[in-house]
């Protein structure tokens, strides 16, 4: 069946098994004792985006790639130098550091890939 990576992410787990989960709010919202029965797989998702995240997020337990499909964005990373800016174009892909604050900047709206491994990921205001 077909699934819509906007609305749902594809789990990978650790033992090479796939389960499609109801994603964005209705995901990140739950307790964390819920999203750590997900344990350290891996989290497929995709996104339009019309404007900037109005929020800063970093994954402790892991690299995540995200590729911008469409449109132009500026990626920010936060590091010991300050933040660094990333302008990606459709087709750009790069791979965020475990533990690297980071957010997006739109600058046209876009659609963005992610392979995330969603555990302890945490969000701070913009």
């Amino acid at each position: 069946m077909p699934t819509d990576l906007s609305s749902h992410y594809v789990l990978l787990d650790a033992s090479g098994a796939s389960a499609t989960v109801e994603g964005g709010d209705a995901f990140w919202s739950q307790p964390p004792g819920e999203l750590d029965r997900f344990g350290r797989g891996w989290l497929l998702s995709e996104y339009t985006f019309a404007s900037d995240w109005p929020q800063w997020e970093m994954h402790p337990e892991a690299d995540e790639v995200v590729r911008l499909m469409s449109g132009a964005a500026e990626l920010q990373l936060e590091g010991p130098a300050g933040i660094q800016a990333i302008a990606l174009r459709a087709g750009d892909a790069y791979v965020i550091p475990k533990g690297a604050w980071h957010t997006v900047t739109v600058l046209a709206p876009c659609r963005m890939l992610h392979v995330t491994m969603g555990a302890g990921t945490q969000h701070r205001p913009r």
